[in-house]
């Protein structure tokens, strides 16, 4: 055999066939990555009560070679940093499966005075016959637990991922099922409203979804804005039909883009 009037050895032959497999590796390689919907960011909220700032929460999701990693870390500031010195860290790692996104670790961990809230689980998929089954076991909260599952399970930061995903203004509601304090749940949110607010010098419009606890009266309002990936750029928690405390963009960076920074002035817009 011949290329460009060579002879081809088998040696050369060989040699080919390496450099082949190579370049379909590295293709399949960039394939990989090229499937996560959504990119890396970076972003820190103001968490407020009252209209003062009390703390600061640090979100990052970044791409693994199967799926995401997503940290969240929360620390005390400016007068609620004199009496308390409460920390929360916060990972989970997602998992591109077949066509399914799947959890697969998720660690909480609480410094301070409030006891007993730290999670540690793992979750094992068997995703044969194309099924969906889970074997839950870890710690929540002091309590060894050992679950099984059917569907997907989410948690309170990684459902974050499928919502920001799946999110647009032609569906209203986005059912989740999510381990909670223990418990498999349903973490339903609802398509309510929306409004237009600025950010960074530019006006966004955001979409409210609701999520109402059927045991108590509590509501999870999360704001996400489709231009920015479908960004949470306001999420605020009702007791009682009135707002607890609220948490704010103050920053937001998509890869290695310029960083937008700006305290949001909200637009009373609803619509």
């Amino acid at each position: 055999m011949t290329i460009d009037g060579k002879i081809m050895t088998p040696k050369s032959g060989i040699q080919l066939l390496r450099l082949i497999g190579i370049f379909v590796a590295a293709l399949f390689s960039h394939n990989i990555f090229a499937e996560h919907v959504l990119p890396e960011y970076n972003a820190q909220y103001a968490i407020q009560k009252f209209g003062i700032k009390l703390a600061e929460a640090h979100y990052q999701l970044s791409h693994t070679n199967t799926g995401y990693k997503f940290t969240q870390d929360t620390k005390l500031v400016g007068i609620a940093s004199m009496f308390r010195n409460d920390t929360v860290s916060v990972v989970s790692y997602v998992e591109q499966v077949g066509d399914k996104l799947l959890l697969q670790k998720h660690s909480y961990k609480q410094t301070g005075e409030e006891k007993n809230k730290d999670e540690d689980f793992t979750i094992q998929w068997d995703t044969a016959n194309k099924k969906t089954r889970g074997k839950i076991t870890g710690i929540v909260r002091s309590r060894e637990i050992n679950l099984e599952t059917d569907t997907p399970i989410w948690e309170v930061l990684s459902f974050q991922i499928p919502l920001m995903i799946e999110a647009n203004k032609d569906i209203k509601e986005y059912p989740y099922r999510a381990l909670l304090d223990g418990e498999i749940d349903t973490y339903n949110f609802v398509l309510t409203s929306s409004k237009k607010i600025t950010f960074a010098g530019k006006e966004y419009e955001i979409l409210q979804f609701v999520r109402s606890d059927p045991k108590k009266d509590r509501q999870l309002h999360i704001w996400l804005a489709p231009a920015l990936h479908n960004m949470p750029l306001i999420v605020e928690n009702y007791r009682d039909g009135k707002e607890h405390s609220r948490m704010q963009i103050e920053s937001l960076q998509f890869n290695d883009e310029k960083p937008l920074i700006e305290q949001m002035a909200d637009n009373e817009n609803d619509s």
